[in-house]
């Protein structure tokens, strides 16, 4: 990253972000960082694949070569952002905007692991995107993180969904195995997670200092609107909402148990 910018204006014009923020948001190189102070922020939004319309590959300029790109992956995180902070919980968005030389949250020194987790978070989620063929239609996982009681968290949010998808969440902390999760958060299958984030220094990182963190994977019907670009789909803002639910009550659990 050779740039970064604080971003405080309006999120949305309509369904899409701001004309400003949109700007921002098909940049390169940049760390973007928007919403809460650190030190006031109870949840932090990580996007750290993001890339604009029609861009496929980030991290093309690495020695070992590019990686697949999480298009518009960053909206999905924007509304839940929006939906907390309405429910008056503070939280930040970490977005780093298509990153060309390395792979933000592999690397523990990379400008985006250390604004994820400055200020000691109480949550973090990881906002990615998945393919069309991917097996579910979103996936929650927390790596190897001890911290995160992935399952209820995965639980919560299938319930806020509804119908509007399936979950498939990780059993436990440091596994492959999965459960898909129905509409009211039972469970329907086990069900084997094609990314259970493992080798994500991130998570890693989170962990290191406590912090439960988890990696959320959205098929594109969450993230794009064909030709239209940056525009948050009807999909995209369900699981906004859902997952604005699934930490209001995550945090408040956390409370309530300390």
């Amino acid at each position: 990253m050779n740039g970064s910018a604080v971003y405080d204006g309006a999120l949305w014009e309509g369904a899409r972000p701001a004309s400003e923020l949109a700007s921002l948001l098909t940049r390169r190189d940049l760390l973007l960082e928007l919403g809460a102070a650190r030190t006031h922020a109870r949840c932090v939004f990580g996007v750290p694949h993001h890339a604009g319309p029609g861009v496929d590959r980030i991290a093309e300029r690495r020695e070992e070569g590019g990686r697949v790109a999480d298009e518009n992956a960053v909206l999905y995180a924007l509304a839940a952002h929006a939906a907390l902070e309405a429910r008056g919980v503070a939280s930040r968005v970490v977005v780093a905007v298509h990153a060309t030389d390395h792979d933000p949250n592999k690397d523990p020194r990379s400008p985006y692991c250390r604004s994820l987790l400055d200020g000691d978070p109480e949550l973090v989620v990881e906002c990615h995107g998945s393919g069309w063929a991917t097996p579910h239609p979103i996936e929650v996982s927390a790596g190897t993180n001890e911290a995160t009681r992935v399952l209820a968290f995965g639980r919560r949010l299938a319930s806020a969904l509804g119908e509007e998808a399936w979950v498939a969440a990780q059993a436990r902390p440091g596994e492959r195995d999965g459960l898909l999760l129905d509409a009211d958060g039972s469970t329907l299958r086990p069900s084997a997670l094609k990314f259970p984030a493992l080798r994500t220094s991130s998570l890693h990182g989170a962990a290191a200092r406590g912090i439960p963190a988890l990696h959320v994977e959205a098929m594109p019907r969450f993230r794009t609107f064909g030709v239209h670009g940056l525009t948050l789909t009807q999909d995209g803002r369900a699981l906004g909402h859902a997952l604005a639910h699934a930490v209001e009550v995550t945090l408040a659990r956390a409370a309530t148990a300390g």
